[in-house]
């Protein structure tokens, strides 16, 4: 079975959609799928990816976000489709791109693939809704939010099935009325991202909290910022900030202010970004948007409780495993009091607390185990030959 995911939001250099995909072209070959990848770039090209295979369409770039890059109008999409013949196409974002796909296939007629969406990316909570409360007065906000929905439902109603990380989104796309939804998960590589021998903490024996992701507005780092100097004042931790991205400038000022912060670069390597999680004493998340949450998983399965918001996949993690602390999302001071909570639990308290996170990720969240779950939904899709 040939798989090939289109995507317009790839960036070779950070996302957990490029890590989703790294994953897949190294598990899914060996069960007998032919992995592709299409996904807008600075030019045309093919590359090995794992056991499967990147191709990039040379598109121009996200003028507020230069990593990334947006498809062409035109023929390229639908020569490239036309020469693969999938059998099922799984779609990544769902914007103008799941049109685009359908005329691109439409020289297939209907021998051609099943269409599937992977929702990653929780657009009218994460991106709609704060941009809304920006620009529209009075409750116009909510309206935008429920009419981003509703356009979510019709894009998602049209897909052969929608598959979701987060149990939590299954019942809430569920509920709006969007059918064949499946629950699939995303998965950790656990031999990679264990647990360290090592005691945390730093050579001068503060506790170190560690953030790991993309630094841009909708990850809510905000709350973070307002809530670290009272968190060091009261438990005297250092915070590592690993990332890049737009907001890269505004991570940058605030730690030029503060010895106890430094803005470390992206970490491409996955053994590298094990080994800063493992080496943390907490692990923190700010987003209530994410729909799964690599970061929060990958620190669980290093042991490293995580403190993150009480609200979507991350608190369903956490909430699932006991791995860490959640709280009320959107709030600066409620993050606070979770890390100093934290944070001034014992080392034996810790330490069992990232083994129930560990356990949770090695008995649900292998890739192994998403693997099987995901070539199960594309099996039922999949056009009879």
């Amino acid at each position: 079975m040939r798989v090939v995911d289109v995507t317009s939001f790839f960036s070779a250099k950070s996302g957990g959609i490029k890590r989703y995909y790294r994953e897949k072209a190294r598990i899914l070959p060996g069960r007998g799928l032919d992995c592709h990848f299409i996904a807008p770039g600075a030019a045309d090209g093919e590359a090995p990816l794992g056991e499967g295979t990147l191709h990039t369409l040379a598109g121009p770039t996200v003028p507020w976000s230069p990593e990334y890059h947006l498809f062409r109008p035109g023929g390229a999409l639908g020569r490239l489709l036309v020469r693969l013949r999938p059998d099922v196409v799984e779609v990544g974002s769902h914007y103008l791109l799941p049109d685009m796909v359908r005329r691109a296939l439409a020289p297939l007629g209907s021998g051609g693939p099943a269409i599937v969406g992977f929702f990653h990316t929780d657009f009218p909570r994460q991106l709609v809704e704060p941009l809304a409360r920006r620009l529209l007065p009075g409750g116009l906000d909510r309206g935008a939010v429920r009419l981003a929905w509703r356009f979510a439902r019709h894009q998602f109603d049209r897909y052969a099935a929608t598959l979701v990380a987060s149990r939590q989104l299954a019942a809430w796309l569920s509920e709006l009325g969007v059918r064949n939804v499946r629950w699939v998960g995303l998965g950790v590589d656990i031999d990679t991202f264990h647990p360290v021998a090592a005691p945390p903490g730093d050579r001068a024996g503060a506790p170190v909290v560690t953030y790991v992701g993309r630094f841009s507005p909708e990850k809510e780092l905000g709350l973070l910022l307002g809530a670290w100097d009272d968190v060091h004042h009261h438990t005297g931790a250092r915070l590592r900030l690993i990332g890049n991205g737009p907001s890269q400038a505004t991570m940058a000022a605030f730690a030029a202010e503060r010895p106890s912060v430094s803005v470390e670069p992206y970490l491409d390597r996955p053994s590298d970004v094990a080994l800063a999680l493992a080496a943390s004493d907490v692990a923190v998340l700010t987003s209530g948007t994410e729909t799964f949450s690599l970061a929060t998983a990958e620190a669980l399965s290093c042991g490293t409780p995580v403190v993150g918001p009480a609200r979507g996949a991350v608190g369903e993690l956490i909430a699932d495993s006991g791995g860490g602390v959640g709280f009320a999302a959107g709030s600066s001071p409620a993050l606070g009091s979770a890390l100093v909570d934290l944070l001034s639990r014992s080392s034996d308290e810790r330490r069992e607390m990232g083994r129930r996170g560990r356990a949770h990720i090695v008995t649900h969240f292998t890739w192994a185990t998403v693997a099987t779950r995901l070539t199960q939904a594309y099996e039922s899709v999949r056009p009879a030959c």
